[in-house]
């Protein structure tokens, strides 16, 4: 039995509402071969620091919201910006615009986190 895939739209929305409501200020994306995990990290003086695991998923399923993210960072890599745009039509502020890190870490691992 095929599993669903996520809705990017829906997914990227409730994710940044969340990171917003809460103080998060980065985002975290662990992947490998297997499974793809999102973290939420507060790095703040006023509201503290804080990591919440937020969730996992099996790569295939995942990727559509993988793929929204990294058309946003090709996009703001090609036009020599610092800063990557998603938009959706779920957010109040209808895109959210965030910095970008990837690290490699070798064997298929990869850490991309998301400033907001």
């Amino acid at each position: 039995m095929a599993k669903e895939k996520f809705n990017s739209q829906e997914f990227l929305s409730s994710l940044f509402h969340y990171a917003h409501g809460f103080n998060f200020n980065h985002i975290i994306f662990d992947a490998n071969r297997y499974r793809v995990s999102v973290s939420l990290v507060r790095r703040s003086a006023t509201y503290g620091n804080a990591e919440m695991f937020y969730v996992s998923a099996d790569p295939k399923e995942f990727a559509p919201v993988m793929s929204t993210v990294n058309s946003a960072i090709e996009i703001a890599e090609l036009e020599g910006r610092q800063q990557a745009t998603v938009a959706t039509v779920n957010l109040e502020r209808r895109e959210q615009v965030f910095q970008f890190k990837l690290r490699e870490f070798g064997n298929g691992k990869y850490n991309l986190d998301l400033s907001l």
